[in-house]
């Protein structure tokens, strides 16, 4: 280690040192260490002038203020979705009479019973759900071997027991007269019920879709702006 990057709080214990010495001036000892230290202290000093407690709190901010303004409002709104919820609590009025009167139900509640019955059967479905599994896994893993959904654009929420993302398999366009594999969506739980249960745009697809030039499709889901993301090749295969 040279002189300038050494540090008198790192010499060996018993060590004579006097830091007026004037040849330790000379050889510059401590220069580095010092001039560390005083930039750590200078960048402090201009966070907690623009209002961050410290450097790292800065840092961060620089780090949000580069994401695309796309990429920020989906941060924030996730935040917002995220915020804790006040949990409720309802207790009976009387208690002792609640109890009887659910012990009297329960009594009378009616038997499990099973019986057989005629049931029609999606012909081809699970091979073509096999399929889409396949190519919907190899089309929306990452370099890092990272697969996401295509609403959110996040990383899946969970894995399963044999380590592969779980994701659910969503059919994008439901009026086609044929099964094609190529016809799902990879999508997180959530958003799976979304595009299914809460979907604006549900008319719309067929038609936005053939005039997409871009890599993502605006829909309207659960009365909010969303899009779904598409590889490519996954939009030239839908085409």
């Amino acid at each position: 280690m040279c002189p300038a990057e050494a540090e008198s709080e790192r010499l060996p214990e018993g060590f004579s040192f006097d830091a007026g010495w004037p040849w330790l001036k000379a050889i510059q000892f401590g220069q580095q260490a010092k001039k560390r230290t005083e930039e750590y202290t200078r960048r402090g000093q201009v966070a907690k002038e623009l209002g961050f407690g410290d450097e790292q709190s800065l840092e961060r901010a620089r780090r949000f203020a580069a994401l695309l303004p796309a990429e920020q409002e989906r941060f924030l709104h996730d935040q917002e979705q995220r915020k804790h919820v006040e949990l409720t609590d309802k207790k009976p009025a009387d208690a002792e009479r609640r109890s009887q009167r659910v012990s009297e139900l329960a009594a009378d509640a009616p038997e499990k019973i099973s019986e057989e019955r005629t049931r029609s059967v999606s012909v081809g479905l699970d091979e073509v759900k096999k399929q889409a599994d396949q190519y919907l896994r190899q089309q929306y893993t990452n370099a890092d071997d990272i697969m996401i959904c295509q609403i959110c654009k996040h990383r899946l929420p969970f894995e399963l027991d044999d380590g592969s993302d779980y994701f659910e398999k969503v059919e994008l366009l439901r009026g086609l007269r044929k099964r094609h594999y190529q016809n799902y969506l990879a999508l997180c739980p959530n958003h799976a019920a979304m595009f299914q249960y809460a979907n604006g745009s549900t008319d719309l697809l067929q038609e936005m879709l053939v005039d997409l030039t871009e890599n993502e499709l605006e829909v309207l889901l659960a009365r909010e702006d969303n899009s779904i993301y598409f590889t490519k090749t996954h939009l030239t295969d839908l085409k």
